[in-house]
């Protein structure tokens, strides 16, 4: 019964987009050659990060610098999402290179919100708001983690990938939307969207702590 109710809470916890994104690392790694290392990987996710954060504030003068956002997007997704499982591919598991990943990932997004601040489709007071969120979210997903020995969990199905996602596509919405005319409207629904979201994860935070009472 205790192994079905994991199961069923590790579906729970899993993001949209993870079974068929799994199947598309499965071929991106298979084809990758020799050459090509997890330390590598991590390095071309950094890279794209930058590339997309630099794009960013090129928007403040031309979309011109929108195909070179989406090209850090993808190249920060491409060095995150694989580095970690060409490394247990290869058995070349290292905890030293996983800590390096985590951190450069974690600091590759709040670099990328940041940078959506200084955006013309974000104001800062929105990306400031986002990435406090994130950063909570984040932190509770580490102590999960650890805590409940779960693997990370996915918020509402929005997991890393979703997330990189909704970056990408963000900039052709406020386009379409004409986002830069409301951005107070915006900041309010932002702020609204994050309180709901911060007491979501109260809630979570809640449930998890009574099922980990409950298993000891």
């Amino acid at each position: 019964m205790a192994f079905l109710l994991s199961e069923r809470i590790e579906r729970l916890d899993r993001s949209f987009l993870a079974v068929s994104e799994q199947r598309l690392l499965d071929v991106i790694l298979a084809a990758l050659p020799a050459s090509v290392t997890p330390l590598r990987l991590t390095k071309i996710g950094v890279i794209g990060a930058v590339v997309a954060a630099a794009a960013l504030v090129g928007c403040r003068w031309s979309s011109a610098w929108l195909p070179l956002f989406l090209s850090g997007i993808v190249l920060n997704w491409l060095g995150m999402a694989l580095d970690g499982p060409l490394a247990r591919r290869r058995n070349e598991t290292d905890r030293r290179l996983d800590v390096i990943g985590q951190v450069n990932d974690l600091l590759s997004q709040v670099l990328l919100i940041v940078m959506f601040g200084a955006s013309p489709f974000l104001s800062f007071q929105s990306a400031l708001v986002i990435l406090a969120c994130y950063l909570l979210f984040s932190a509770y997903n580490y102590v999960r983690t650890i805590a409940h020995h779960a693997r990370p969990m996915a918020y509402i199905g929005l997991g890393p990938s979703e997330f990189r996602i909704l970056m990408a596509a963000w900039p052709f919405i406020a386009q379409a939307t004409g986002v830069d005319e409301g951005l107070s409207r915006l900041d309010t629904a932002i702020l609204i969207l994050a309180a709901i979201g911060v007491a979501g994860l109260a809630i979570k935070a809640l449930s998890d702590a009574r099922q980990i009472a409950a298993e000891e």
